[in-house]
């Protein structure tokens, strides 16, 4: 193994993320295989300049888990106390959701124009693609502007994320249009080309570098390389080229198993380190088959996550959903949905020693009952 300068043998030859608190974990094995990276101090220092401080980030990271786990920031955290007080934090938060979903219903009966207009290249007729936020296809001239993908904002209000349906039959060339018009970076595909006996996803990507596709458009979509970086996701780099000759490179992240309307039957960290990789390819595309259920709890995970990285005392996915169900109509699909994505979080918040696997441990035995009343383990 190659050593350093100093003679020392290094860890990890992987390039550090930028992100205050996601490369802040130690480093530790998860059950997929996988490392979590150690920040050098010089990594630390350029963090802190960038977001909350780490004392910060952990104190708002702290009252978050709290309200998950129906606790006063104030009160004890023995494991007495926890067990006494998280009795109904599971059926509490599914509960929350189904209200969440009542108070936001209305925003489906916005403007949608453009989703109306074209029924052909809609997935599902009861997923809608608001006027407001969709993205304008204008590239090239005299082609189609309607695709049902709808911009996400970042937690500094910067266009990051594309929230789509995954392509059908009609719209796999407005797919790629879309990627070359907003230089977007990276993919996130949460569902299988077929799931269950059922088309749920056009297959819109070469597999080898000899099936190459040609689009009216003009544009070339060429497979360059593959590679399993989880033991569910796959990674294939990919570049389109235009009838010019300029090209542009994408990465496309496939989570392989993921169940449709429903959460993965772990709660590895995969899906954080997912997101420090697309973090540095913005814009991203995210979908799965309707692009609100599995896209909505990735996106919502990111966002939520951002703002407890700013110090966001005050943040919770109550209102992180609502926000982004203002942006994407009808994301995160299932109280399932709304339950892992509180899961996961506390995951990431034992891996931080934020809080205690005994602190969480009723919330987790509740947590995994609820998903086997519902045949998800």
């Amino acid at each position: 193994m190659e050593r350093s300068r100093l003679g020392r043998t290094p860890k990890f030859r992987r390039r550090a993320s930028t992100s205050t608190a996601m490369t802040a974990m130690m480093a530790t094995v998860e059950d997929d295989g996988t490392q979590v990276e150690r920040k050098t101090r010089r990594q630390t220092r350029r963090s802190v300049a960038r977001g909350a401080d780490t004392a910060t980030f952990k104190e708002a990271f702290r009252n978050f888990c709290d309200r998950t786990l129906k606790v006063s920031p104030h009160a004890s955290s023995t494991a007495v106390t926890f067990t006494e007080a998280v009795q109904a934090g599971v059926a509490q938060l599914a509960d929350e959701f189904l209200k969440l979903k009542m108070a936001t219903q209305a925003i489906g009966n916005r403007p949608k124009t453009a989703c109306e207009a074209n029924p052909e290249k809609n997935r599902y007729r009861e997923v809608f693609c608001i006027d407001a936020t969709r993205v304008v296809l204008k590239w090239p001239e005299g082609f189609p502007d309607y695709i049902h993908a709808n911009w996400v904002n970042g937690v500094d209000k910067s266009k990051k994320f594309i929230c789509t349906q995954g392509p059908n039959n009609k719209t796999v060339d407005d797919f790629w249009r879309m990627i070359w018009q907003e230089k977007c970076k990276s993919i996130v595909m949460l569902c299988n080309v077929m799931e269950c006996g059922k088309p749920k996803c056009e297959q819109y990507w070469p597999l080898t570098a000899e099936t190459p596709m040609t689009l009216a458009s003009g544009l070339t979509v060429k497979f360059v390389s593959s590679d399993a970086i989880e033991k569910s996701v796959e990674l294939t780099k990919i570049e389109i080229s235009d009838s010019n000759g300029a090209q542009h490179s994408v990465e496309h992240f496939h989570w392989t198993d993921w169940p449709d309307r429903g959460v993965p039957n772990s709660t590895t960290l995969a899906i954080f380190r997912m997101l420090r990789k697309v973090n540095r390819m913005t814009p991203c595309v995210v979908h799965c088959s309707a692009g609100i259920g599995r896209t909505g709890t990735v996106v919502g995970i990111d966002m939520i996550y951002r703002r407890l990285e700013r110090g966001e005392k005050d943040v919770s996915l109550l209102k992180v959903v609502t926000e982004l169900r203002e942006m994407r109509h009808g994301a995160v699909q299932m109280d399932a949905q709304y339950l892992y994505m509180h899961r996961i979080l506390l995951v990431v918040a034992e891996n931080l020693k934020i809080i205690t696997p005994a602190e969480t441990e009723k919330f987790t035995q509740d947590y995994d009952n609820f998903l086997k009343s519902r045949g998800f383990l």
